[in-house]
């Protein structure tokens, strides 16, 4: 072979080798783009499935309201399933959202130090507040029993009373009995209120405030909403609530 041929036959080589890697690499790509796409088809069908799971004429407790609306302020349609428990005047100016839930340390910790202030704005007239119990994985079953336990109290009229104490008495690992004997705290001894913690009447309910949490981006707790706009996560404070409040009733008529 000459020394022409030599050099043909490498840079022949060479080049068939840089066909091979780029296919490969084109099918790294290719696969690449398929799992996501099964992963984002994966994630559609979980969601679906879980809204499959709930009985649309599944009971939710007195209280629920629509939450924020950009046409209308305050929403004005039938309430229930996915909507959150309501505390305030309907025609307040402001609605603010809170999706919270009961085991989270966060939680406990923003409303140690926005509690009162929402409470004084709600009894003003001036805010509307609507909780959403959400129930993350991590915590497993005692945050399901205590949003469960939450609803129970709105149920009878006391749904303040309850939020407060289960972030007033914090804990992770809540039992029904625990949960039977918080409300007893709160004035709930009634045995409706009894039987409905012990056999999670509003479990659906439960679930479907995750799937309102879901479909509103959220992703951890707290996440507050003022009128429609979040906070910022890397800000959700007591002091950037009472902000986003007063922005939000110095834009009012």
């Amino acid at each position: 072979m000459t020394k022409k041929s030599a050099r043909d036959a490498l840079r022949a080589e060479r080049e068939r080798q840089a066909a091979q890697e780029r296919r490969r690499e084109n099918f790294a790509r290719v696969g690449i783009a398929l799992v996501v796409v099964l992963a984002i088809v994966a994630i559609a069908g979980v969601v679906q499935w879980q809204r499959s799971r709930i009985d649309a004429d599944a009971a939710a407790p007195a209280g629920v309201v629509e939450g924020y609306s950009k046409s209308s302020g305050a929403g004005t349609g039938a309430a229930g399933l996915g909507n959150g428990v309501g505390l305030g005047e309907a025609d307040a100016p402001v609605v603010v959202e809170m999706f919270e839930d009961f085991s989270c340390p966060h939680c406990q910790e923003f409303e140690a130090g926005a509690e009162k202030m929402i409470s004084q704005q709600v009894e003003s007239g001036k805010v509307r507040v609507v909780y959403y119990p959400v129930t993350l994985d991590n915590f497993g079953r005692p945050t399901e029993l205590s949003a469960n336990a939450f609803a129970c109290a709105a149920d009878e009229g006391r749904a303040k009373e309850m939020h407060n104490a289960l972030y007033i008495n914090f804990r992770q690992d809540w039992t029904t009995d625990q949960l039977v004997a918080l409300g007893r705290s709160v004035g709930l001894d009634s045995g409706s209120f009894r039987s409905c913690v012990r056999e999670e009447k509003f479990a659906e309910w439960v679930q479907s405030i995750d799937q309102t949490a879901t479909d509103r981006g959220v992703s951890g707790t707290p996440t507050v909403f003022v009128d429609g706009k979040p906070l910022d996560p890397e800000d959700t404070s007591p002091t950037a609530l009472r902000l986003a409040i007063t922005d939000a009733l110095a834009g009012k008529p």
